[in-house]
């Protein structure tokens, strides 16, 4: 896994590295992420997968119907261009507080997902964490 950096351009594409784009595949979808700051990049397979989760959860829930309309509504398909580039709308970029010629910070989440941070809300967030150690107590997380 990996986090790469690259900066989005005027019309809101930013360039997917070859070694992940090779992973994840064309179409890609775009969608907002559980944590502030970030959005999720899928590939199809497992964007379908989340969506097939959801539809077997009853809808009697608000949560659920938040969630989904925020995790499946917002989603945006996106086909990887000639240079290996997306193209992002604007209101899925604002969502994270990226604008054009911004530095994006692109994190490899396994081979299929990605995470999407501008590098200023990730030195930011470097910063307000250096002393902390990652707890990860509970989990049952092997081999680290």
């Amino acid at each position: 896994m990996a986090r790469f950096i690259n900066k989005m351009d005027a019309k809101g594409r930013i360039f997917i590295p070859a070694k992940v784009r090779d992973q994840i595949g064309s179409p890609m979808f775009v969608t907002l992420n559980q944590d502030q700051g970030y959005l999720s990049v899928y590939s199809k397979p497992r964007f379908e997968e989340i969506v097939d989760q959801f539809s077997k959860i009853p809808m009697t829930n608000a949560k659920i119907r938040h969630a989904r309309r925020q995790l499946i509504g917002e989603a945006l398909e996106c086909e990887l261009d000639g240079q290996g580039r997306i193209s992002v709308s604007s209101e899925l970029w604002k969502r994270i507080g990226a604008e054009p010629s911004d530095e994006i910070c692109i994190y490899q989440m396994g081979r299929d997902a990605l995470e999407l941070c501008t590098k200023k809300y990730y030195d930011e967030l470097n910063e307000s964490q250096e002393q902390e150690s990652i707890d990860l107590d509970g989990y049952e997380i092997t081999g680290l």
